[in-house]
């Protein structure tokens, strides 16, 4: 629903698996505040992955090298996924910019649910039906079936209450 806006560098992909649904406009979600779902993937050899039946209210991925995304995962209001700094210092108070040399890839397991206007960075691993809260900045790994909140992102295990009995994370993803 709405115009996703894609950015795709010569050589660089982007790969949207089967049964992705993606929500642009304010009508289907309230959080929705730019109104588009944006993916930039910025340099030749980038790759953003969707895995099969992913769901997104207007989130933007960046990718100078690459970012996947598992299965069954859905992506929050406005959440922010990076797998790079953008721009690196330069001269006297100039700022250069060369993503690629900063990038680190971000890996973002099945089932996991991103929250609204939450910030993914560079180098992030997160596991199997984590969860992370709305407005958390992730900074490091999130292990299978833990939660992330915070400003740095805390990580604590999933109370039973949020815990999956019905999918074994050994699984082989499908």
């Amino acid at each position: 629903m709405g115009r996703p806006h894609f950015r795709i560098a010569k050589g660089a992909r982007v790969i949207l698996s089967r049964g992705v649904t993606l929500f642009g406009i304010k009508q289907m979600n309230p959080l929705i505040g730019s109104g588009r779902s944006t993916f930039w993937a910025i340099a030749p050899g980038a790759l953003i992955e969707l895995g099969k039946d992913v769901g997104g209210s207007s989130p933007c991925l960046c990718a100078a090298l690459r970012i996947r995304i598992g299965e069954g995962t859905i992506l929050g209001a406005d959440c922010l996924i990076v797998d790079n700094d953008f721009h690196l210092p330069g001269e006297g108070w100039k700022w250069g910019f060369n993503p690629v040399e900063t990038a680190r890839p971000v890996e973002i397991g099945r089932g996991c649910f991103i929250g609204a206007r939450s910030i993914v960075l560079k180098g992030v691993t997160i596991g199997d039906g984590a969860v992370v809260g709305a407005g958390a900045v992730v900074t490091s790994d999130v292990p299978a079936f833990h939660m992330a909140t915070g400003n740095p992102a805390v990580v604590r295990p999933l109370s039973a209450k949020w815990r999956r009995d019905d999918v074994d994370p050994s699984a082989p993803a499908s």
